[in-house]
């Protein structure tokens, strides 16, 4: 089944990849400069001229390398900056990123990673983001004007009007969910409104930013986000 969240990661842009899809035009101008001359050809140019000069020998080999340690410095560099200005936009609000708690299965679905998150340990090339105890893979980033119109935010039913650039609380919650169960702290014999003081808790201790303070989240807001894995759990462990 496809949920808002799926088609909202599916249109999203591999984390990778985001430093230079987001990246403004000068800077994507800049990446595609640096990507057009070839190292290995600026090598090859390096060893003509030192032939044609009648230059050989290990005293050479600094000079050969000079023209691609150039080229491979400015990529690392432009690499550098701009994953740092795509983790600037997504603890600003300006972009959100959506992942899956590993391993992912046929019916998982992602989940929308809080602002606080990206402070974590992030593997680019992989997509993956370790933080706060939990896991996120396959990680995908799209535009506030996308989240929104595909969620249509304009729509939803929040506990307090969510201030301008922090996540929604849901995820939170999930959150909260799969780190208490982790932890074994879901009992599944006993109601949900019973671990709603511990959802709370686990909210003021690592996501500090919440749009909504955690001990003002209403019991029918964490009753929306908590009740359905709290009985995807009540019911499998009945199997």
């Amino acid at each position: 089944m496809t949920t808002p969240i799926l088609a909202l990661w599916q249109r999203g842009v591999r984390l990778n990849q985001a430093p230079y899809s987001f990246a403004p035009k000068a800077d994507k101008e800049e990446h595609q400069r640096l990507h057009k001359v070839s190292a290995i050809d600026a090598m090859a140019a390096s060893v003509d001229n030192l032939k044609a000069e009648g230059r050989y020998g290990p005293s050479t080999l600094q000079e050969i390398l000079e023209g691609p340690q150039k080229i491979l410095s400015a990529r690392a560099e432009w690499d550098d900056r701009m994953r740092k200005f795509i983790l600037y936009h997504l603890k600003q609000g300006n972009l959100f990123g959506y992942g899956f708690e590993p391993p992912r299965k046929m019916d998982s679905q992602p989940v929308e990673i809080p602002a606080s998150y990206w402070n974590g340990r992030i593997q680019w090339n992989k997509a993956n983001l370790s933080s706060q105890g939990l896991e996120l893979i396959e990680i995908r980033v799209v535009s506030r004007q996308l989240r929104d119109t595909v969620l249509n935010v304009g729509n939803e039913d929040h506990t307090a009007p969510p201030a301008a650039g922090r996540p929604t609380v849901g995820p939170a919650i999930k959150a909260a969910f799969t780190a208490l169960q982790k932890a074994g702290e879901i009992d599944v014999d006993a109601s949900q409104q019973s671990h709603y003081p511990k959802v709370r808790a686990w909210l003021k201790q690592n996501v500090p930013n919440l749009s909504v303070p955690a001990e003002e989240i209403s019991d029918k807001t964490m009753q929306k986000h908590f009740s359905n894995p709290f009985n995807i759990l009540r019911k499998s462990s009945k199997l």
